[in-house]
């Protein structure tokens, strides 16, 4: 795949082509990076995934990363 930015200044633009790429059928798209989907700011897990465990699992689930990360330190 072949991939490049340019800002054209007219309404034609002359792309070439690589020679794997002469008598195959390829794709040309023209999209705006300004309408392109943005990223989304970084959430933090802790965030993500508020409310998917009862008081009683997380305090579980903490307990048990606890004894792995004790237990890989004592490796």
């Amino acid at each position: 795949m072949t991939s490049t930015i340019v800002i054209p200044r007219k309404s034609r633009i002359s792309l070439p082509v690589p020679s794997s790429y002469i008598g195959k059928q390829v794709e040309v798209k023209f999209v705006l990076i300004d309408e392109t989907e943005k990223p989304k700011p970084s959430t933090r897990l802790s965030e993500m995934f508020r409310g998917v465990f009862s008081k009683e699992d997380a305090e579980s689930f903490n307990e048990h990363v606890k004894r792995m990360r004790d237990e890989w330190d004592n490796i």
